[in-house]
């Protein structure tokens, strides 16, 4: 019983250091001369400014409830960037996971601690959860009990978190906004966004998912409540607990439980459905299409540490430069972290898989002449009047009509709900693997893309 004692000292003192370490890196970035090259023209900006007039967002920021859902398992891995970033500008915010516990100055709310003790003491799916509690009340890490059993007790944690959200705020504030330890949010966007929406209407919107007859928002991507949709979420939950807590228990997801308790409302609360301003792509996996050009990006899901943090200092940035009204939209995240790139490698990029799969020649299945070389393949999407961008590897060649810009071979991250959509992608033989983009077409799909209208600006998709 010494060692994970040990262990779990060790983390707590990683983390106090973490901690420690987060607050001086805040304090040299205000005051350090820096330039940012990520806008329009490599605009240069100083940094200098003091963070009290680049982070404060004054105009209805604090009508906002930011909650986070995250584990025991991965909470010293995800959260410090968050506290580093994402809550440094937000006023108002609440962090559950499955453990409580004290992160630095942050109280962490245990979800599953509200859901009725007979479920937890007994039901099977909530094993891992006594097995967890007594895994660290023994001093134990909870990250050693990292794997797919964690996975399953998020179900259980949007219900009691949401109506416990909403009991700590009630009317007080307007808006609920929902995201997970991997979601990088706009603050920027998100207050522009809300002033679109209803604050006295039941909203509940985010990015539209389908599970059989349910339409629902998807828990990743992240979602918000008003607050009067919250109070009839929290009223129904509350009348009906046993018989919703049973429904969890047979449900495959929690958010998809949200939805049918706001469905079963009277009148019934649907969805707002709020793609492509809610999505659940990254910078490297979205297709750059005119779904997304011209609008506003609020949320971006499956992003590590290092992502947050870039897309946060874009951010900060962007309204050192601009102000606080002008939306950051996907055209402008597109200039600052996918034209850059793909131009400073002139277009090619060995060992590297763009996602290309709009056409895909392989010499398994096809007599085709564009798999022989990364040369035949590259002249074949220049053959295609709507080809952007192809990727070579031995006895495959595949082209795109979007610009997406992938990752290094091997390197493919986890990419969770999304992991069917693209799991066809880049599993070939990779031995010389070349992906590329035809930048002179790319350029000329820009200027006739722009500039974008203000013109339903924030419209969404059905």
């Amino acid at each position: 019983m010494r060692k994970p004692r040990l262990l779990s000292t060790q983390r707590v003192l990683l983390a106090a250091g973490c901690l420690l370490c987060i607050g001086v890196v805040r304090q040299l970035w205000n005051v350090a001369p820096r330039f940012h090259p990520w806008l329009r023209g490599n605009t240069a900006l100083d940094h200098s400014t003091p963070q009290t007039a680049t982070c404060a967002l004054t105009d209805g920021i604090d009508d906002i409830v930011v909650v986070l859902k995250t584990g025991a398992t991965e909470i010293y891995n995800k959260l410090p960037i968050h506290l580093a970033t994402t809550f440094a500008c937000l006023p108002n915010y609440l962090v559950y996971s499955d453990v409580a516990q004290q992160f630095g100055p942050v109280t962490i709310h245990d979800a599953l601690a509200l859901v009725s003790e007979e479920l937890r003491e007994r039901h099977d799916d909530l094993a891992y959860y006594r097995a967890l509690q007594e895994h660290v009340l023994a001093g134990g890490d909870g990250a050693d009990m990292k794997g797919d059993k964690s996975w399953n007790l998020d179900k259980w944690k949007f219900l009691p978190m949401i109506s416990d959200a909403y009991q700590r705020f009630g009317t007080q504030k307007s808006w609920f906004v929902f995201i997970e330890a991997d979601t990088y949010l706009s603050a920027h966007n998100l207050r522009l966004w809300l002033r679109h929406l209803d604050a006295n209407a039941r909203v509940y919107a985010g990015a539209q998912v389908m599970i059989g007859d349910t339409e629902f928002a998807h828990g990743g991507s992240g979602f918000v409540l008003s607050a009067t949709a919250a109070k009839t979420l929290t009223e129904a939950y509350a009348v009906e607990k046993a018989s919703w807590e049973d429904k969890v228990a047979h449900e495959c997801c929690g958010d998809k439980a949200m939805a049918e308790v706001l469905l079963a409302a009277s009148p019934p609360v649907a969805l707002h459905r709020s793609f492509p301003i809610i999505q659940g792509e990254t910078l490297t996996s979205l297709d750059w299409s005119s779904t997304h050009w011209c609008r506003p990006a609020v949320s971006w899901h499956h992003v590590d540490a290092a992502g947050i943090d870039k897309l946060w200092r874009f951010e900060r940035g962007w309204r050192h430069v601009h102000g606080e009204e002008r939306p950051i939209l996907f055209a402008d995240y597109f200039a600052a972290f996918i034209e850059p790139r793909i131009t400073a490698a002139n277009g090619t990029m060995s060992e590297w898989d763009n996602l290309s799969n709009d056409w895909m020649w392989e010499e398994a299945k096809f007599t085709h002449h564009s798999y022989a070389s990364a040369v035949a393949c590259e002249a074949f999407c220049h053959g295609q009047s709507q080809c952007l961008q192809w990727a070579w590897s031995p006895g495959v060649c595949r082209g795109g009509k979007t610009v997406r810009l992938g990752w290094a071979i091997g390197s493919r991250p986890a990419l969770g709900s999304a992991e069917d959509r693209v799991a066809q992608v880049g599993e070939h033989g990779t031995n010389g693997a070349v992906s590329g983009w035809l930048l002179d077409r790319i350029v000329a799909y820009r200027v006739e893309h722009e500039p974008c209208s203000t013109v339903g600006l924030w419209s969404t998709h059905s």
